[in-house]
């Protein structure tokens, strides 16, 4: 597949990671709909989320923010890399909202974030290990995709990391302050 086709695929996947981060859906479903079981998520060269486990680190860490938006503005072109995954880099404008246990006012965060994303496309028949499969074959193979082995039918996120800020609030500034230890809600 060239990086052409790619693309649309890898936005599409992006914008329906979104829209289940920002219902504050359960890692469970997330898992299931579209992250492989190796994926992490975290700050390049900072913490960094991994496996079930993280995952639901990740979303504990986070579950304070009742509102949130992240717009995509704009995607580099994807590159396959040698395993089969595709990498692509983001900008994105984020909009965050919180509110302190007692407070009648709520926090915002707002500001650009830059990631590094990988991704697990589906295997192409001709791809799949010895399955025999024809192009015409149904898609049943074994497996629920998790693994980033394609067999579920769609791509899925193995990776969303972000590599830099910009623009940051003075709310996002702190909460994003040490890496290192991930976000900084208590540094109030």
């Amino acid at each position: 597949m060239s990086s052409e086709r790619a693309a649309p695929l890898i936005w599409d996947t992006i914008e329906r990671y979104f829209a289940l981060l920002q219902a504050h859906a359960p890692a469970e479903r997330m898992r299931e709909a579209m992250l492989t079981d190796d994926f992490r998520t975290g700050f390049v060269d900072g913490l960094i989320w991994q496996g079930e486990q993280g995952l639901r680190d990740f979303l504990e860490a986070r579950a304070e923010f009742f509102y949130e938006s992240h717009t995509v503005e704009q995607m580099s072109r994807p590159e396959r890399l040698p395993d089969g995954r595709w990498r692509a880099h983001t900008r994105l404008e984020f909009f965050l909202r919180h509110r302190l246990d007692g407070s009648p006012v709520s926090d915002t965060f707002t500001g650009k974030a830059f990631h590094v994303w990988e991704f697990a496309p589906p295997l192409e028949p001709a791809d799949a290990p010895g399955d025999g499969r024809s192009a015409e074959a149904p898609d049943d193979a074994p497996g629920d995709g998790r693994s980033g082995d394609g067999t579920d039918g769609g791509w899925r996120v193995a990776a969303q990391l972000v590599e830099g800020f910009a623009a940051l609030d003075a709310n996002a500034r702190r909460l994003f302050s040490q890496p290192a230890s991930g976000l900084n809600l208590d540094d109030r």
